[in-house]
C-alpha cells in the first residue's frame, strides 16, 4: 500500500554511500537468463505485476522527508517490464548489452531499486532482473526468480500461483530492529562488536597499485568453480571438524590472507542474514549485518587451529548478528568472505544455481555470467552453493589488483584448500602455495628447459 516508510540501519548505511558516489555502479546486483523459446510477451507482463504486488519493495522509491532517508510506496503500475526486439544480435552483441545495461546507475529517488528487462529475438530472449543492493540480498535475488517464474508457469497454465501468501513485509524488518535498537540488547550488542575488534586493523592484500585518495567503485570478478571431487571432501572434512563447510572455508581463506599480508591479528567482513524470524524468509528486502571476524595467527598455527578459530568466530558473531555493525561506524574491513545457497529453493533453481541447463515447463533456462556488485570493497569472495557444487566469485576493485593477480590468489586459495583437507595439522606459514605441477613448471622456466 502507498506510504512512508523508514529504512533499516544497513539500507541507512547504502544509502549514504550511494549519496557518496551516485553514479557509481559497485551496489549493481543482477541476474539474467537465456530463455528459450521467448517468453510470452503479455504473460511476463502479467507475471511482473504480480510480483509487484506481492513485494513492496519492487514498488519503491528512496527519498529525504525532513532530512531523512525514507522509502516511498508506490503501486504495482509503478513497475515496469522493459522489452527490446533484438533479432539480428549475435550471443556475443548481445550479452555485451546486457551487461551495459546492468552497469547503468540507479536513481533511486526517481526511478526506484529495480529493472526488470528482456531482449527478444526469434527463438530466444534473455530476461534480466536487476537491482540496487538497497532492496535485496542474495536470498532476495532468488526469491525474486522463483516467484517470477512461478507467476508466469502458473499464469500460462491458467493455474493458482503455488506461492503461500506472505504474513510479514519488510516494513514489519524495519520495526523489529528498531525494537531490538531501543531495548536493552543495544548495549549488550554494541559491547560485543566493540570488544570484537577492539585493536583490530581491517584485513588487507598486497595490491598491484596505490590506494587512491578515492574510491571509484569500479570493479571486476574472477569465477572459479571448486572442483567437484573436492565439494564432498570438504563437507566431510567440516564435519569431522564439527564447523560448517563456510567457517571450514572461511578458515582456510584466512590462513591465505595471512600468507599474502604478513598480518597476525586483522578482520574481515562477512556479511550474514538477518532474517531470524521464519516469514522473513519468503520476504524481498535487504537483510544483511556484515560480522566482524577477526582472526588471529603465529607461525605454528596449523589449518586444524585456523578452521576451529573460524568456527567459534563465526558462532559468537551469528549469536550478536542482530546487532547492525554498520552502527558501530568506521571502515572495519576491507575484505569480505560469504556463502549464499540456492538449496533452500525449488530443485530447478538449485540446479541453475549449479550452472546447468535446465528444462522445466516447456523452457530451456540458463543463467549467464553477468556483473554484478563488482568493487565495493578490495576484494569479496562470494561462494555459491547449491546441492553438490560450489562455485566462487571474487570481486575485486580494479583501481588495486590486476586481473591475473586475482586469478593467482584464487589458484592459491584452491591450493591451501586441498592442504587443509588432506594434511589439516599443516602449519599455515609451512603450506605451499603451489602444488608439484606449478613447481616443476617454474623450475623450468627458471631454468630456461621449459
Amino acid at each position: 500500500m502507498p506510504g512512508i516508510q523508514p529504512l533499516s540501519s544497513g539500507q541507512e548505511a547504502l544509502w549514504l554511500l550511494y549519496g557518496l558516489a551516485p553514479d557509481g555502479v559497485a551496489y549493481n546486483d543482477a541476474g539474467a537468463a537465456l530463455m528459450s523459446p521467448a517468453p510470452d510477451l503479455a504473460v511476463l507482463q502479467r507475471a511482473v505485476r504480480a510480483l509487484a504486488e506481492r513485494h513492496d519493495l519492487l514498488c519503491s522509491r528512496f527519498i529525504e522527508v525532513d532530512g531523512e532517508p525514507r522509502r516511498e510506496i508506490g503501486g504495482p503500475d509503478s513497475l515496469r517490464l522493459e522489452v527490446h526486439d533484438v533479432p539480428d544480435l549475435d550471443d556475443e552483441a548481445l550479452l555485451d548489452l546486457v551487461r551495459a545495461t546492468i552497469k547503468v546507475p540507479y536513481r533511486l529517488e526517481e526511478t526506484g531499486p529495480f529493472r526488470f528487462v528482456m531482449w527478444r529475438r526469434a527463438d530466444d530472449a534473455i530476461l534480466m532482473v536487476g537491482s540496487h543492493h538497497i532492496a535485496t540480498d542474495a536470498q532476495s535475488n532468488w526469491l525474486l526468480w522463483r516467484d517470477l517464474l512461478e507467476f508466469y508457469w502458473a499464469f500460462s497454465a491458467g493455474r493458482e500461483p503455488e506461492l503461500a501468501p506472505l504474513t510479514v513485509t519488510y516494513a514489519d524488518h524495519v520495526a523489529h530492529e528498531q525494537n531490538l535498537l531501543d531495548s536493552p540488547r543495544r548495549a549488550a550488542g554494541e559491547a560485543y562488536w566493540t570488544a570484537a575488534v577492539a585493536d583490530a586493523t581491517a584485513g588487507e592484500l598486497p595490491t598491484d597499485r596505490p590506494r587512491p585518495a578515492k574510491r571509484s567503485y569500479v570493479g571486476d570478478a574472477h569465477t572459479r568453480r571448486i572442483p567437484d571431487a573436492l565439494v564432498p571432501r570438504i563437507k566431510a572434512a567440516a564435519s569431522a571438524a564439527g564447523v560448517t563447510p563456510f567457517a571450514y572455508l572461511l578458515g582456510v581463506f584466512q590462513s591465505l590472507v595471512f600468507r599474502y599480508s604478513g598480518q597476525t591479528d586483522f578482520v574481515i567482513g562477512c556479511p550474514a542474514s538477518t532474517r531470524r524470524r521464519g516469514g522473513m524468509r519468503e520476504v524481498v528486502g535487504y537483510f544483511v549485518n556484515p560480522l566482524l571476524l577477526r582472526s588471529r595467527f603465529s607461525s605454528d598455527t596449523t589449518f586444524a587451529d585456523a578452521i576451529a578459530a573460524a568456527g567459534t568466530t563465526v558462532s559468537g558473531g551469528m549469536a550478536h548478528a542482530s546487532y547492525p555493525t554498520s552502527l558501530l561506524g568506521g571502515q572495519r574491513f576491507n575484505i569480505c568472505f560469504t556463502m549464499v545457497s540456492a538449496g533452500k529453493m525449488t530443485g530447478y533453481l538449485d540446479r541453475i544455481a549449479a550452472g546447468e541447463t535446465v528444462e522445466h515447463e516447456g523452457f530451456r533456462l540458463r543463467t549467464l555470467d553477468v556483473p554484478h556488485l563488482e568493487g565495493q570493497f578490495d576484494l569479496t569472495v562470494e561462494i555459491t552453493q547449491s546441492t553438490d557444487s560450489l562455485i566462487a566469485a571474487f570481486r575485486y576493485d580494479t583501481d588495486l589488483f590486476d586481473r591475473a593477480t586475482i586469478e593467482r590468489f584464487v589458484g592459491h586459495f584452491l591450493r591451501l584448500t586441498e592442504v587443509a583437507v588432506s594434511t589439516p595439522d599443516v602449519r599455515v606459514s609451512r603450506a605451499s602455495l603451489v602444488d608439484d605441477a606449478e613447481r616443476q613448471r617454474l623450475l623450468a622456466m627458471a631454468t630456461g628447459s621449459a
